[in-house]
């Protein structure tokens, strides 16, 4: 019955460790279910936040388009003033620096190609070289004498990089109808180039569009940088470090603009995938229609690097609350059986003590109701009665006077009363009172007490229950006929007195070392041999001791026995014993 109750609760803690075991297996199971939720939602909200911003440009760049495109059938001259003017009225706008200028390209006179420039605050017009990065358009123009709609195939409203722009196509008037054709034809005189302000883009507008798609720069989750398709150099970023990693850096990448290429974000890549197919149409002779690449990523870093951050911070917070939960379970155990343990030594303690207030008691009754009957009645024996009834009665006191003093020291009231003590005093007076008891006992003391011992500073009453205890301690396992070893010290520069009281006994085992100043603990011999004691003894000595700020142990004596050291701080370093 007892070994299934000490049993029971290091079978509970199995199973509860068994079940945490479990819970953290399902922990790791429900962390990673929450990475992906969070990965999947991390991408979605990233992707949403790079569309935004681009469909915002797109909106920016098509407002210009609108603006400058002109309608079919009107006369060279007509289409010029139209534009110069809506150039001024552009420039009157909350967004005009966006608009740097315009570029012409028409078919002049005997088939040469004409570029005309014209900038806010001009009135008309006016012929400009031709750029190198226009040559081809410049070629075209001039080697077609009537080019048609698919004369240049670019897709009306793209921006071109060099020079940077939007593409609007100028149409000519209204061919006739072929013979059986229902309408006539448009034909394509020319090409009109929105120049745009790199500046502007760079310093206001995009800017704008990044604070109204991803949020503050300081505080948005997301970090956009916009580089150029042609070298990948940075056009713009949101953060000093959105395009640290450069090409394919983001976790969502697109090109700008987008216009024009379907839903979703064309050519968005996905962490561990392929770019999307851009797919449409080819792409025109002038230049890429998306000169730009959009990279977006996550603030914390890269994508995989957040998610994997995000399932660290869960594990761990898991791991550790079960952690936790087991902690509590193994002190909830330990503490449970240290309480049986307890109880089991507070219930020997009870029988002990009864047992050594017994024999006391039983020995005085007895004298005295031999007295009391006058059975009793030489002298001489009356006095031996006298004797025994005196020192069964100091035997009784003593076991009282410690019940009561470990009573105190553990409701923590007992309070002590510090002055410097010569502890070759407080020696001699205790061997005084046992002179009796070592006597009876058949041992020979040892003394070795210096007479420069310095002073310690403590209480005398209790500093001399120390030393009756641990004299009480050497007499039980000494064995008779023995001898017992008092000696005191002063290590040199230590501010400290060493008491060492030897006996020739069975000595303690290294494991019950510390065990034997446990409260109630009776040790394996003891209990073996029978030696009378309730397990206070050592206890006090060790409450005392530390009270006093000094440390107490046991050690193993040298040729058998045991070595009960005591270490109390000195009052003074040098002195002279009282």
């Amino acid at each position: 019955m007892v070994t299934t109750r000490a049993r029971g609760p290091w079978l509970l803690l199995a199973l509860l460790a068994a079940l945490l075991g479990v819970l953290g297996f399902l922990q790791y199971r429900w962390t990673q279910q929450i990475k992906s939720a969070a990965a999947e939602r991390l991408q979605a909200d990233l992707e949403r936040a790079a569309q935004r911003f681009a469909t915002s440009l797109d909106r920016e760049l098509g407002q210009a388009s609108i603006a400058f495109f002109a309608e079919a059938g009107e006369a060279p001259a007509d289409r010029r003033a139209f534009l110069v003017e809506r150039l001024e009225d552009w420039h009157t706008r909350e967004n005009g620096g966006l608009v740097s200028g315009l570029l012409l390209a028409t078919r002049g006179e005997r088939g040469r190609a004409l570029l005309e420039e014209a900038r806010p605050g001009d009135d008309s017009f006016h012929e400009v070289p031709w750029p190198d990065a226009l040559r081809g358009v410049e070629a075209r123009l001039a080697a077609s004498s009537e080019p048609g709609p698919g004369g240049f195939p670019f897709r009306p409203g793209a921006v071109i990089g060099n020079p940077l722009g939007v593409v609007l196509p100028v149409f000519g008037p209204e061919r006739p109808p072929a013979t059986g054709a229902p309408r006539g034809r448009l034909s394509l005189g020319g090409v009109l180039i929105v120049t745009l302000d790199e500046d502007y883009l760079r310093s206001r507008l995009l800017p704008r569009l990044a604070e109204t798609s991803i949020g503050g720069t300081a505080s948005a989750p997301f970090v956009v940088a916009i580089l150029r398709r042609s070298d990948h150099s940075v056009f713009y970023v949101s953060a000093p470090d959105a395009a640290a990693g450069g090409h394919r850096s983001g976790d969502v990448e697109l090109p700008l603009p987008s216009r024009g290429r379907g839903p979703g974000p064309p050519g968005a890549r996905r962490p561990g995938g392929g770019p999307r197919p851009a797919g449409g149409e080819p792409r025109p002779p002038l230049d890429e229609d998306s000169p730009w690449l959009l990279v977006a990523r996550h603030r914390g870093g890269a994508f995989e690097a957040t998610v994997a951050s995000v399932e660290r911070r869960n594990l761990a917070t898991g791991f550790g609350v079960l952690a936790l939960l087991g902690a509590t379970a193994l002190v909830l155990v330990a503490s449970a059986q240290r309480a049986q343990r307890l109880a089991r030594q507070q219930l020997e303690f009870v029988t002990g003590v009864t047992h050594e207030l017994n024999t006391p008691l039983a020995a005085i009754r007895s004298a005295g109701q031999n007295l009391a009957a006058g059975i009793v009645t030489d002298a001489s024996q009356v006095r031996r009665y006298g004797d025994l009834i005196e020192k069964e009665g100091v035997r009784l006191t003593a076991l009282v006077s410690q019940v009561l003093d470990f009573a105190g020291i553990e409701s923590q009231s007992r309070g002590y009363a510090m002055e410097p003590i010569a502890i070759d005093s407080l020696v001699d007076d205790v061997l005084r009172d046992h002179a009796l008891v070592l006597q009876q006992a058949g041992l020979v003391v040892e003394r070795s007490l210096p007479a420069d011992l310095p002073r310690v500073r403590g209480d005398a009453a209790a500093l001399r229950r120390v030393i009756a205890n641990l004299i009480a301690n050497a007499v039980k396992f000494a064995g008779a006929g023995g001898s017992l070893a008092i000696r005191a010290a002063a290590p040199p520069g230590a501010r400290a007195v060493v008491l060492r009281v030897e006996d020739r006994g069975p000595g303690i085992a290294r494991e019950e070392r510390e065990r034997v100043f446990e409260p109630f603990y009776r040790g394996p011999a003891a209990e073996r041999n029978r030696t009378p004691g309730s397990g206070l003894g050592l206890s006090l000595v060790r409450h005392v001791v530390r009270a006093h700020g000094g440390r107490v142990r046991a050690e193993a004596r040298e040729g058998g026995g045991a070595v009960l050291v005591v270490e109390l701080p000195a009052a003074q370093v040098t002195g002279t014993a009282a």
